[in-house]
C-alpha cells in the first residue's frame, strides 16, 4: 500500500502531465517588434480533402473570424475567437492537391479583413501592406492535431505585433469518396432495419 506523500507526489506528477497534454502551440516571441514575423502569405494545399481549423486559444480584446481564401476566392468564417472553446473546428473550405490558400480574419465580425499574404492588405503607411499572421508547425495534442498554427494580428497598422489575437490549426482531412458514402448510409439503414426488427 502507498503512503499518502506518495499518493500526493504521483497525483502531482499526473496533474503535471495532464496539463502538457495541452500543450497549446507556441506564439510568437518577439512581441512589439515592427512586423518582423516571418511572412505567411500563401500557402499550397499538398492533398485533397476539407481544410479544417482548430482553434488554439489566441484571443485579442476584438472579436475575430477566421476564413481561407482558395484560388482567390474567399470562403465562409467561423471559429469566434471569443466564443470558441479551444479545440473547436471549422471547416474552412474543400481543396485539392496544389490549390494556394491564403487564411484571412474578419475583424467586428465584418468591419474589416486582413489577410496572411500582406500584398492583400492596404493598412500600412501609404497603402503599402502590412504583416498581420505569423505561422508555424505545431505537434498537436489531445484536443489540437497536428498541423500548421497560423496567428493573427487584428489592429489596424500591425498595432503590436504580437500577432496573439487569432490563432487556429489547420489540417486537411480526406473527404470519403461516393463510394464510401454509401457504404456509411447503408450502414445506417441496416441499423435502423435491425432497431425496427427488435422494436
Amino acid at each position: 500500500m502507498k503512503n499518502p506523500l506518495q499518493c500526493l507526489i504521483l497525483g502531482a506528477a499526473a496533474a503535471l502531465l495532464s496539463l502538457s497534454a495541452l500543450a497549446a502551440p507556441a506564439r510568437y516571441g518577439d512581441d512589439g517588434e515592427s512586423g518582423e514575423a516571418p511572412v505567411s502569405a500563401s500557402f499550397v494545399a499538398l492533398s485533397s480533402g476539407q481544410l479544417v481549423g482548430y482553434f488554439t486559444g489566441l484571443s485579442g480584446g476584438l472579436t475575430n473570424l477566421v476564413g481561407a481564401r482558395i484560388n482567390g476566392v474567399d470562403g465562409p468564417t467561423g471559429l469566434n475567437n471569443h466564443t470558441s472553446a479551444y479545440g473547436s473546428s471549422f471547416v474552412l473550405g474543400t481543396v485539392n492537391a496544389g490549390d494556394t490558400v491564403v487564411f484571412f480574419i474578419d475583424v467586428g465580425p465584418g468591419t474589416v479583413r486582413y489577410y496572411a499574404d500582406p500584398s492583400l492588405n492596404f493598412d500600412g503607411p501609404g497603402g503599402v501592406g502590412v504583416n498581420h499572421a505569423w505561422s508555424t508547425a505545431y505537434a498537436g495534442d489531445t484536443v489540437v492535431p497536428a498541423g500548421l498554427h497560423v496567428a493573427f494580428e487584428d489592429l489596424a497598422g500591425g498595432g503590436d505585433f504580437n500577432y496573439a489575437d487569432h490563432g487556429f490549426v489547420i489540417q486537411i482531412t480526406a473527404v470519403p469518396e461516393p463510394a464510401s458514402w454509401a457504404l456509411l448510409l447503408g450502414g445506417a439503414a441496416g441499423l435502423t432495419v435491425l432497431r425496427r426488427r427488435r422494436g
